[in-house]
């Protein structure tokens, strides 16, 4: 059986769902970020879908920046702590969906890079971008076709 999309996503929203600091999440474009748009409660999580090779060889892989943002609390509060707090949480998320109870199905998440965000997406949020990617079992089979 394939994984889908919303079976990754799900996972991911779980994870954030029960992290006793982090207040939201969601997936999406790039502009889902910008809290204008959005009604965002931070510490918030954010995974973005990216090109990605798809099936190929029997393994079928997704890859994803995965956000951990925070704003400052009071005019004075250090984006230093902010970035270390966030760190932390992006660690704990992919910990979640590596190990978790939720992660019944045969998946492998890699954690390639992260970056730094400085007061981004119009929000003054500090925080991380993890580059994600997410492989799992597929193959072609035509017996699973939809047809008449």
């Amino acid at each position: 059986m394939l994984v889908t999309y919303k079976n990754i996503t799900d996972i991911f929203t779980d994870a954030c769902d029960k992290h006793l600091a982090i207040k939201s999440f969601a997936e999406g474009g790039i502009s889902y970020l910008d809290s204008h748009s959005q009604n965002i409660k931070y510490p918030f999580m954010f995974l973005r879908p990216l090109s990605s090779p798809g099936l190929q060889n029997n393994l079928r892989t997704l890859n994803f920046e995965l956000y951990s943002l925070d704003v400052p609390k009071l005019s004075n509060e250090s984006p230093t702590e902010l970035k270390s707090r966030t760190e932390l949480f992006l660690y704990d998320v992919l910990s979640y969906v590596r190990y978790g109870p939720t992660n019944q199905y045969t998946l492998d998440f890699t954690l390639s890079s992260i970056t730094p965000v400085d007061e981004g997406f119009n929000d003054r949020c500090f925080g991380w971008l993890g580059n994600i990617s997410v492989t799992s079992e597929g193959v072609y089979n035509f017996c699973n076709y939809p047809q008449l």
